[in-house]
């Protein structure tokens, strides 16, 4: 638990740097020389906050993920090879975890189709819409990180149900109550997304 709470840190303290680079980036004015007239910059800056909401969507969960099956994989590779006819059972366990991951990288997409970054469109996004995708990232970008360690010391408990039993199944139901909020942050998150006006 000491360890996750420090890897927690860590990822909040990342969110928190990638927000203050992108507000310093998208504020950034040229240097003047002296007598100068100070240019004026109009140019949006949306697309920093997209790139940035596009990361943390993908980056997060994805290290959840990558932490959880890790774990999952390790309890599950020590029961195998006492028994290799418990593996199938225990590698439902293992693979829960992964989809955290994989929700973070369905709002990274999203991010990337409205906000024009695959289309090339993304240099004219407004600022306040750009932040609008950063902020759509951040319910899948915790909850999917948190849900996946959670979820991964579920589903190594659930492989000692496999270990003991031979059948993990009222594990799989613990651990897919954990997924439930990692499911409701996907969803808010692809909410927060689809009702950004881009083309308002």
């Amino acid at each position: 638990m000491k360890r996750f709470r420090k890897f927690a840190a860590v990822a909040i303290l990342a969110i928190l740097v990638l927000a203050v680079c992108g507000a310093a980036l998208a504020e950034s004015q040229p240097v003047l020389t002296i007598g100068a007239e100070p240019p004026v910059d109009n140019t949006p800056k949306g697309y920093i906050w997209a790139a940035i909401g596009a990361c943390i969507a993908m980056i997060l969960p994805g290290i959840g993920s990558a932490w959880g099956v890790g774990m999952a994989g390790r309890a599950a590779a020590g029961v195998a090879a006492e028994d290799p006819e418990k593996s199938g059972a225990c590698l439902m366990f293992e693979l829960l975890p992964a989809t955290q991951g994989l929700y973070g990288f369905v709002i990274a997409m999203f991010i990337a189709v409205f906000s024009g970054i695959l289309s090339g469109t993304v240099m004219q996004l407004p600022t306040d819409l750009g932040q609008s995708f950063f902020y759509a990232s951040l319910p899948i970008g915790v909850v999917g990180l948190v849900s996946a360690y959670f979820q991964s010391r579920v589903c190594c408990a659930g492989i000692g149900i496999v270990a003991k039993q031979g059948n993990g199944g009222m594990g799989i139901t613990f651990a897919i109550m954990v997924e439930l909020y990692a499911i409701l942050a996907l969803i808010i998150s692809i909410l927060m997304v689809v009702g950004v006006p881009v083309n308002a």
